[in-house]
């Protein structure tokens, strides 16, 4: 229980080279995905933790092992948020960037095919604003965290 069978440091690679491992992958999913999980999306997340937690730490479940994952786990994500806030080109790759998806009542339908996004979302979003139709749409986008803002166009 306190005497770890896998040496600590090992861990601490370990739980660094998955997260970023993890954090590229879900990155290449795109925002949509993760933006807006479904109930199967939630499921999908758990059994991912559940798949990957053995590797954290070598299938040693012993105090040391485990508080050793969990500190680099923490610090590592504080380290990833602060290289973010310090570096733009860093920031905009682990967040992403808004993107324009109807801009004066035209939809751009290359940026929703590229993310995804259906007409009825667009609509949907649309009227969640108080908008009626697209071409009263000023500009909507797809934001980084997977939502779609929309401003409406006030000279309709």
């Amino acid at each position: 229980m306190f005497q770890p069978e896998t040496p600590l440091l090992e861990i601490v690679a370990r739980v660094a080279i998955l997260y970023l491992a993890l954090v590229v992958l879900l990155r290449l999913v795109g925002r949509r995905e993760v933006g807006q999980l479904t109930p199967l999306d939630l499921l999908a997340m758990l059994l991912l933790s559940e798949t990957v937690s053995p590797a954290l730490t070598a299938n040693d479940d012993s105090l040391p092992a485990v508080l050793t994952a969990a500190t680099t786990l923490v610090v590592v994500v504080a380290l990833v948020g602060r290289l973010g806030y310090r570096s733009r080109r860093v920031e905009r790759w682990m967040e992403g960037e808004p993107v324009p998806l109807i801009v004066h009542g035209r939809v751009d339908r290359d940026a929703c095919a590229k993310h995804r996004v259906t007409e009825q979302e667009l609509a949907s979003a649309a009227r969640k604003q108080g908008v009626a139709t697209l071409a009263h749409v000023a500009l909507a986008t797809l934001e980084p965290d997977g939502t779609i803002s929309v401003i409406p166009d006030s000279a309709r």
